[in-house]
């Protein structure tokens, strides 16, 4: 019996041992696929704002209260109540929830346009490259003209053309856009069927041109000719079957050959700018520029938005909005707010296309017809929106006022009554 008993509690202890293994075993397998899970989840990125000290601030305002205290040697104190004066004021530039924003900018905008210059250009420099500037410039950018009026660059050099202005200068030269016409005359003796053209000598030496490379390309371009040349001068004869329009139309567009340079580009010069030498133009053509290996492709810039926003994207097109509308104000004197830049570019460029504040730009894509036939063109937007039957859900600022009911802004956007005892 006793030897029975003792195999029977050896058999539970053996059993118990086996359990025990099965049950680590699987908490083993059930830490690992925990460990697989917490690998795979993807990691939740901090919230965008961190507390110093009980001052709630945005990311990079903190990172630069930080570089700031450590710049200067702050002790904890003076670093806290820093960022508390930092809260303080940014607490009052946040803008409160149904603050009529677009109403606002619209005034800051447009209230100090009336004190801009009616100037259309200024000079930026002795050799007259020409710079809309005022009144007409602000329009420019807002109505999203296709063209500037008047186009420029600012064309950034990699070295050693940034620091050696002869160098800087030959560049220079070789970016104008020359033609035929630029440096030659054309006379015409329809009575004997004789066109002769004369080159300049003084014209293609101040472009850095080599005479005998023109020469052969005013040759080849003229075909069914006999060709006389005397120095700069050419002649050709032409047979008395030859038609007069196709002679005068072929000679025109002669003229016209580009020959030389960057299409567009009408006039350089070389400024000294932060202590490396720049090339200003008038007139503009951004991706030919970035082509050249000689052009710092990071820092060259136009002044046409279309432009940038074509060969740099939209994100590009937007920040050049907001940058020439600051200029503009800058130069005239007059302070705004740049929160209302920021907005009026946005709202130019979120369709991915830059579209102007006028009747076929930002206007024609409003949904409701009130709000479009506010704007422009009162009768045909309500005809046409009564011939296909549009309905308005009067959802905006615009229809609310035209029908006459509270605008959803301010004090508008609260549904609460109290109750009174």
């Amino acid at each position: 019996m006793g030897f029975m008993a003792k195999e029977e509690k050896k058999a539970k202890k053996a059993k118990k041992v086996v359990k025990k293994a099965v049950k680590d075993k699987k908490a083993v397998k059930k830490k690992a696929k925990k460990v697989v899970k917490e690998e795979k989840r993807p990691e939740r990125e901090a919230a965008p704002t961190e507390t110093w000290e009980g001052t709630t601030l945005p990311k990079s305002v903190m990172d630069e209260i930080a570089s700031v205290a450590e710049k200067r040697n702050m002790n904890k104190q003076k670093a806290d109540a820093l960022a508390k004066h930092i809260e303080e004021a940014y607490a009052k530039l946040r803008a409160e929830p149904g603050e009529a924003v677009g109403i606002i900018a619209a005034q800051s905008l447009g209230e100090p346009g009336t004190q801009l210059t009616l100037r259309t250009k200024h000079y930026a420099g002795a050799a007259e490259v020409s710079v809309g500037s005022g009144i007409q410039r602000v329009e420019e950018i807002v109505d999203g003209r296709s063209k500037a009026k008047y186009p420029t660059m600012t064309i950034f050099m990699q070295e050693p053309y940034s620091k050696d202005k002869n160098k800087a200068e030959r560049l220079a030269k070789s970016l104008i856009d020359v033609r035929f016409s630029d440096i030659g005359e054309m006379k015409e003796d329809f009575a004997t069927k004789k066109v002769s053209i004369s080159l300049n000598e003084e014209k293609i030496s101040e472009r850095g041109l080599d005479e005998k490379e023109l020469l052969d390309k005013l040759k080849k371009n003229v075909k069914n000719a006999k060709i006389r040349q005397r120095k700069l001068n050419v002649e050709f004869a032409f047979s008395k079957r030859e038609p007069l329009l196709r002679m005068r139309r072929n000679f025109l567009k002669l003229l016209n050959t580009r020959i030389h340079g960057v299409r567009g580009i009408e006039k350089v010069l070389v400024v000294e700018q932060s202590g490396e030498f720049v090339i200003r133009t008038s007139g503009s053509n951004l991706k030919a520029v970035l082509k050249l290996p000689e052009i710092n492709t990071e820092k060259t810039i136009t002044n046409d938005i279309m432009e940038i926003s074509n060969v740099l994207g939209i994100e590009a097109g937007r920040t050049m909005i907001f940058n020439e509308l600051r200029k503009t104000m800058d130069e005239n004197g007059i302070l705004v707010d740049l929160r209302h830049l920021m907005l009026l570019a946005d709202l130019m460029t979120f369709s991915s296309t830059i579209k102007g504040i006028v009747r076929t730009g930002i206007t024609r894509e409003k949904k409701s017809p009130f709000a479009r036939a506010a704007f422009e063109e009162t009768v045909k937007h309500l005809l046409d929106a009564a011939f296909k039957g549009e309905k308005d859900d009067l959802q905006g600022v615009v229809e609310n006022i035209i029908v006459g009911q509270p605008v959803k802004v301010g004090t508008g956007i609260v549904e609460l009554i109290m109750k009174s005892k």
